[in-house]
């Protein structure tokens, strides 16, 4: 089997390492297919966490050493959780015409992602740059490797701060396969592409009905397929964004987030975020802000805090701390300092990002999802991934506001695949239903007031003194 076959088969190891928590009854609620490609997203955040745990403390990397951590973990993270009066998977249904023309689309667009990374249409110059090296450099080591980080002539490149997610998994892969594989790193769009597309329909349809989640769902793959190819993501970290990104907005839109599964599981999804590149932090403080302001009174604050931060905490210790330890790094590396900010620029911003854009079939992949948002809209709750776009977009200006003088290369670049997250957060704001409750409860079968139906928590008053 030649090494590029086995770098992409080491990663059927993440969904072993995660499935001890997404087996646990408090997820029946979704789909097999669904449960298994959300426990390869858990597996991947606990095998990167033991991986950065493991270079802290000065011990090697061994594959089943690194599994057997994770997958421990992930069992113990059941014990978080609770079981009561679980709602059983929707039944198998007939697809509607809808249903059968979104899969057919989903399945195109990861084909069509499939072909652009194969042909190298979609490489990323990034691989070539500083993640394949560092995964290289990684796995030879055995380890995050702190001399060729701290190389004099290599630190632009290597990015030294950025999170290690990425790098940490593309090194499991490597170590797996012998050597690292350019050609199968770029394949790792179209399959995480896939994975969205497995666990999406099923989440979504806990909060809308199945063809408007399965319709909703066929328009996030369509349109992270198309932005992927044309701004060159195969082999860069964004596929790996985007996916825990639009899964852990799709949690915490519906019933599940409610509960303390839910809760959870958003909050490893966010560590995921925060882990595969420096924008996911902002994303995942922006997304949970906003979910505990908007949902603040259907939940207990503190626990539900502490599940949704807590993951992205302890995920990004190691990692700071490493940076510290090894004299590499205090924080994240910026462009210029933060109070140095370029406003007679903000035309010349705005006017590259919206070049950026329409690059893209002439901005489709975000016309669309925002068109669904302004026509469809109807619950209260879509101002959760709104807000989260807007404050985003805020970032990212933000940020190209400081740094070269002269920013239109550097967005050019880099706009499509930082601004594509937000065609999954303003579809799914779409999507929602107009009281949030769950798309296939019946009466009697689910009650929201009383949310140890989905797996736990606590709503504060009449429904704690029943309890």
């Amino acid at each position: 089997m030649r090494s590029g076959h086995i770098f992409l088969a080491s990663f059927a190891a993440m969904p072993l390492a995660g499935w001890p928590l997404l087996a646990h009854p408090a997820y029946r609620t979704l789909s097999r297919i669904s449960r298994l490609s959300l426990s390869a997203a858990v597996g991947a955040v606990l095998v990167s966490f033991w991986m950065t745990a493991f270079a802290l403390v000065g011990l090697l990397w061994r594959i089943p050493v690194i599994i057997l951590a994770a997958a421990a973990t992930a069992f113990l993270l059941r014990f978080l959780l609770q079981t009561e009066h679980v709602l059983e998977p929707a039944p198998k249904l007939k697809p509607t015409p809808v249903e059968i023309l979104s899969i057919l689309l989903t399945s195109i667009a990861v084909a069509w992602a499939l072909l652009a990374a194969a042909s190298s249409a979609a490489t990323s110059v990034d691989l070539l740059l500083f993640w394949g090296p560092k995964a290289q450099a990684f796995a030879s080591a055995r380890t995050i490797d702190a001399k060729f980080l701290n190389e004099p002539l290599l630190v632009y490149l290597l990015h030294a701060s950025y999170p290690p997610l990425i790098t940490n998994l593309f090194a499991f892969g490597a170590m797996a396969a012998g050597r690292f594989p350019w050609g199968a790193a770029a394949l790792t769009f179209p399959m995480l592409l896939a994975a969205l597309a497995l666990a999406l329909p099923a989440i979504l349809g806990l909060a809308a009905p199945r063809p408007i989640a399965r319709t909703c769902s066929a328009l996030i793959v369509v349109a992270l397929g198309l932005a992927g190819s044309v701004f060159f993501a195969a082999g860069n970290g964004d596929p790996a964004l985007w996916l825990f990104e639009t899964l852990a907005a799709a949690v915490l839109i519906g019933p599940a987030a409610l509960t303390r599964s839910g809760q959870l599981l958003a909050g490893l999804l966010l560590a995921g975020a925060a882990g595969a590149k420096v924008e996911g932090l902002p994303f995942a403080a922006a997304v949970a802000v906003l979910f505990l302001l908007v949902r603040r009174r259907e939940m207990r604050i503190g626990p539900a805090s502490l599940l949704l931060f807590a993951p992205t905490v302890l995920a990004l210790a190691p990692w700071f701390a490493f940076g510290i330890v090894r004299h590499l790094f205090v924080g994240y590396g910026g462009y210029g300092r933060f109070s140095e900010i370029h406003w007679n620029r903000l035309g010349i911003v705005l006017s590259a990002i919206g070049d950026a854009l329409w690059s893209a079939a002439f901005a489709l992949p975000f016309f669309l999802p925002l068109l669904a948002l302004i026509v469809f809209r109807k619950s209260r709750l879509a101002i959760i991934p709104a807000g989260v776009s807007v404050l985003l977009s805020l970032f990212f200006v933000f940020t190209y506001l400081h740094g070269d003088p002269d920013p239109r290369e550097w967005i050019s670049w880099s706009a499509g695949r930082i601004f594509a997250p937000l065609a999954g957060l303003l579809a799914i704001g779409g999507a929602l239903r107009p009281d949030g409750k769950d798309a296939r409860a019946t009466p009697g079968l689910l009650d929201l007031e009383a949310p140890m139906d989905l797996g736990l928590p606590s709503v504060p008053g009449e429904n704690r003194d029943r309890q």
